[in-house]
């Protein structure tokens, strides 16, 4: 078997059967859907059942007796699953009609051990915002082979997502990839660690994938859980200390996305509690203290040092500073991908 689609669902009673609806594959030995049950408190449970005993369809159901986060189930998915390849799907996302046949022929051309695939994001309004074409390396629209660590360098900037990349069943034993037991942040590591450990990396333009974006979504809810960020930077930042090759090839742009990563999570004013806000600020700032050490990075950086100061206050104007700057920057970016770029 070709590829098996891993789809977690909790708590997703709406979006479950348009999930797994868009996976399309049912007819083709080549492909299985694995529905990994996280306990939900709703229905989702039951819409996964009538899917399958009322219209027949052949999925293959996992059902803990406990949420145990997106990430161990998709490591629970990976050990039950038969196919070569692994895919990952929320239970509140879709993919693209005709998008796995699309993926399915790459695998079989190039048999890589991970694809990557673009995706959309889906708004509560109705609207669909692409991915933005990657600053970092020039993707443009078409195929790329990203296998060469000096082009990879620039992919792995991208957003480090599980659900945006097909990965292969023997690149993944061989490395012992597995996600940390985590709500929230758990494919952080894991991301990165594919994108730098394998072998062969093809990227594909299609929108695959769908990632809808509402108010109930974990991750725009406020809560401590989210520190868990600093943990998963941290594990980052020791994998670079454990492997020179990486660290050579890798370490400032990990370091670039270990940054975003950290300052996005505070920025946005939604996800740490404002009570923890200062804690938040002091763990990041050991961490980055200690990712700058490794690296020898010397270059000033307005947020770390307003956050030294460990003061929100201080902090939040430093950040409204810099997000200005960061606005004008992608107006720049935006005018030369339109006009300037050939």
């Amino acid at each position: 078997m070709l590829l098996s689609i891993i789809v977690v669902a909790y708590n997703n009673e709406d979006y479950i059967e348009q999930a797994i609806a868009s996976c399309a594959c049912f007819d083709d030995p080549d492909c299985e859907v694995l529905v990994v049950h996280n306990r939900s408190t709703d229905r989702t449970g039951e819409v996964v059942h009538e899917l399958m005993d009322g219209r027949g369809w052949p999925l293959r159901l996992v059902s803990n007796d406990e949420n145990v986060g997106p990430g161990e189930a998709r490591n629970i998915g990976m050990r039950q699953a038969s196919g070569d390849y692994f895919m990952f799907l929320d239970g509140d996302d879709w993919f693209e009609p005709g998008a796995i046949r699309r993926v399915m022929d790459r695998l079989r051309q190039w048999r890589p051990d991970l694809l990557m695939f673009n995706h959309q994001r889906a708004l509560a309004d109705g609207r669909r915002i692409p991915n933005i074409p990657n600053r970092y390396v020039d993707l443009r629209d078409e195929a790329a082979d990203l296998s060469d660590p000096d082009v990879r360098k620039g992919a792995i900037r991208n957003l480090h997502i599980s659900w945006n990349k097909a990965y292969g069943r023997r690149f993944v034993e061989k490395h012992g990839l597995e996600f940390p037991r985590l709500v929230y942040h758990e494919d952080l590591l894991w991301s990165i660690k594919a994108m730098v450990c394998a072998g062969s990396f093809h990227f594909m333009p299609d929108i695959v994938y769908n990632y809808r974006q509402h108010p109930q979504s974990s991750i725009n809810t406020r809560n401590e859980g989210h520190f868990a960020v600093i943990h998963e930077c941290r594990r980052l930042k020791d994998f670079l200390g454990e492997h020179d090759d990486y660290r050579r090839w890798y370490g400032m742009p990990l370091y670039g996305y270990a940054q975003s990563a950290l300052y996005g999570v505070i920025n946005t004013r939604y996800r740490i509690p404002e009570s923890r806000e200062e804690a938040y600020l002091r763990d990041m700032v050991v961490l980055l203290r200690e990712f700058r050490s490794l690296l020898g990075i010397w270059k000033p950086d307005l947020l770390f040092y307003a956050a030294m100061t460990g003061r929100r206050g201080v902090y939040f104007r430093a950040a409204a500073w810099a997000a200005r700057m960061k606005r004008m920057g992608k107006i720049a970016f935006d005018f030369k991908m339109k006009f300037v770029r050939p």
